[in-house]
Parts: structure tokens; sequence; C-alpha cells
């Protein structure tokens, strides 16, 4: 048992426990080891000028949360719900890297396959999955009606859901980045097959529309 501490040996010791993934919360120290935390305040003056003091981000220290395998699968459920994506690279570096630390390790699913699969995802899908960005979304439409294709957003949900999701997050609707990409959200809402007719089509209104006023109801059809 320890009895002298120095700034340094505590130091030493967050990052121990940092190391093997034991919690490092101010409430969860205070209950499993009481005298580093009294020690750390004695000579920091706080738990979070320690854990600074040992090279920590205390802001991420503070949210930590014990990643069980039931609350690793909600949240790859969550991330997926959202049209996140779920590859290995962008979860490990930017989107959550502490649930992909925790998904890897031996008493959890071993591998990010084998914590896709416990979720019901298929990894080869996810590995296809691209991350896209605000530019490269409005490129995509616009090839798409170059292209010929339907912009209608059930039709582009059935050959591409990724993308509807992706268009939604960063634009908050998907006829919204249509006209953000310059093209006639009418047109866009018809379709290419014949299913509406200009009159259906009139009555689906964007929320921007509504909000801002933006679009004539009548000029589209003259």
């Amino acid at each position: 048992m320890r009895t002298r501490w120095s700034q340094d040996e505590i130091a030493i010791e967050i990052l121990r426990r940092y190391a093997v993934n034991e919690p490092l919360s101010y409430g969860e120290v205070q209950k499993c080891d009481l005298r580093l935390l009294r020690a750390a305040t004695r000579y920091f003056g706080s738990w979070q000028a320690a854990i600074e003091y040992a090279g920590l981000d205390y802001e991420a220290i503070r949210r930590y949360r014990v990643w069980t395998p039931e609350r690793i699968v909600e949240q790859l459920l969550a991330y997926h719900q959202k049209g996140e994506s779920l590859s290995w690279r962008h979860v490990s570096t930017r989107l959550n890297p502490a649930l992909a630390a925790a998904a890897i390790r031996i008493n959890r699913f071993g591998s990010w396959d084998a914590a896709l699969r416990a979720a019901g995802l298929d990894s080869d899908e996810i590995r296809r999955h691209r991350r896209w960005e605000s530019p490269a979304l409005l490129a995509e439409l616009k090839r798409m009606q170059a292209a010929g294709e339907s912009l209608r957003v059930s039709d582009v949900a059935e050959r591409a859901p990724s993308l509807v999701a992706a268009v939604r997050r960063r634009f908050g609707g998907w006829y919204d980045a249509v006209q953000a990409a310059g093209l006639d959200e009418w047109e866009a809402r018809l379709g290419t097959d014949g299913r509406y007719d200009r009159d259906e089509a009139r009555g689906q209104v964007s929320w921007s529309a509504l909000n801002h006023s933006a679009i004539d109801h009548t000029e589209p059809w003259k």
C-alpha cells in the first residue's frame, strides 16, 4: 500500500488506470480509490488539475461511461439509425474513439466486425458506406439529375438510404439539399416514372418553402 505520494506518482497512477481502462471520473475514483483522490486534491487542488497534469482530457474523462456489450450495441444502432458512417476508421478516429476501443477489447467483442454483427449490421455494407460531406452531397445530386435518375426522396431512399440519411443530417431535409444544389424542387418531387401528377407534387411543399415563402406554388407549372 502506498504511503507517500508526489505529483508525478499521482500522474503515473492516473495513467496506469487510464491504460487498463479503469474509470477515472470523480465519482468512480471516489468509490474505488479514495486515497488517490484525496492525494490528488491535496497536491493539485482539484481532481481536474491532476487529470490535466497527467496529460488527459478532463472533459472526456468526466463523460466516461462503462461500455458494456449491451451499451455498445445500443450506441451502434443509434448511430446507424442517424446514418452515421460506422467504418472502423471513422468511429475510431472521429465519431467515438472510446466506443471503438471498448468494442474490440477481448472481454467485449474482440473485433470491430464482431461488434457490428452483434448489432445485426452487415460489416461489408458498412465498409462500402461513404463518408459524405456537404460539397460531395450536392455534387452527387447534380450527377444524378444529369444522369436522368429520379430525385424523388422515396426513390433515392430505395437505391441509396445512406445518401438520404446523410443529406437530412447535413441539410435538414432532402428537398432543401435539392434547392441548395441549384436544382428544381418540383421536378425532383415528380420523379421520372410519371407516378405523380403536377397537382400531387404541388401539395408537397418543403419546410424551407413554408418557412421562407421561397417558392411560388404556381410559377413552375405555367
